[in-house]
């Protein structure tokens, strides 16, 4: 569990966007995970029930997470830009963690769901900051695309077998064409909204950024 939260804002470009940072522990140089939220012309937040719960795994996994509304929800400034503009509030949101005192830069994560794992996928391609990245629910046009991308970074992909966006046959096929490492979950029994399977992903997801920034860190450091 995080031991402390606290609200942040960063801005991108002449916008503020609001956020919340949850931490572990009072240590220094901690992993850490944005997270970015699903659609927001479907009521996608960063209170969403997905994204809390990897806020959750990740804090008993002793990992930092930074979830926070793209541009235009709740108190964010601006207004929906069409994935473009979330795209960059993402790699904004990359960078101010990357400054925040308790955070190692060189340990940092990037997840999202659904409409956010669509932006997350395409913003850990911009720049150096990700390390890991997760992908929860992808809409079936994006995962496509970037899966012809050479992603060199851990990737951890997740999908309900009865997703209403993504048959599970094509969702195997598609994953498998991402460069290694990558580790493929189709989750059983579960839609696109994970209702029951909450506690599945969320475990998966903290346990693949634990291997990934924490115990392969250790391996490299040694």
């Amino acid at each position: 569990m995080t031991k402390s939260q606290r609200n942040i804002s960063f801005t991108n470009g002449d916008i503020t966007l609001e956020g919340v940072l949850h931490l572990p522990n009072d240590g220094d140089s901690l992993p850490a995970v944005v997270i970015c939220h699903p659609h927001p012309r479907h009521g996608g937040d960063m209170d969403n029930a997905v994204v809390s719960a990897l806020v959750r795994y990740l804090g008993e996994a002793g990992i930092a997470a930074l979830r926070f509304n793209f541009r235009g929800v709740g108190l964010s400034e601006g207004s929906f830009d069409e994935g473009s503009g979330e795209i960059s509030d993402a790699v904004e949101a990359l960078s101010f963690l990357s400054l925040q005192d308790e955070v190692d830069p060189s340990r940092i994560g990037l997840a999202g769901y659904s409409f956010g794992a669509a932006v997350a996928l395409i913003a850990s391609t911009y720049g150096e900051v990700t390390q890991a990245i997760a992908s929860i629910a992808c809409p079936s046009r994006v995962f496509n695309e970037m899966g012809a991308h050479e992603m060199l970074h851990p990737k951890l992909l997740i999908c309900g077998e009865f997703d209403h966006d993504f048959p599970a046959a094509q969702f195997g096929f598609l994953a498998k064409r991402f460069s290694d490492p990558k580790q493929i979950e189709l989750i059983q029994g579960a839609d696109h909204f994970f209702a029951n399977s909450l506690d599945v992903i969320g475990e998966l997801t903290g346990n693949f950024f634990q291997e990934w920034l924490c115990q392969q860190y250790q391996g490299k450091v040694q």
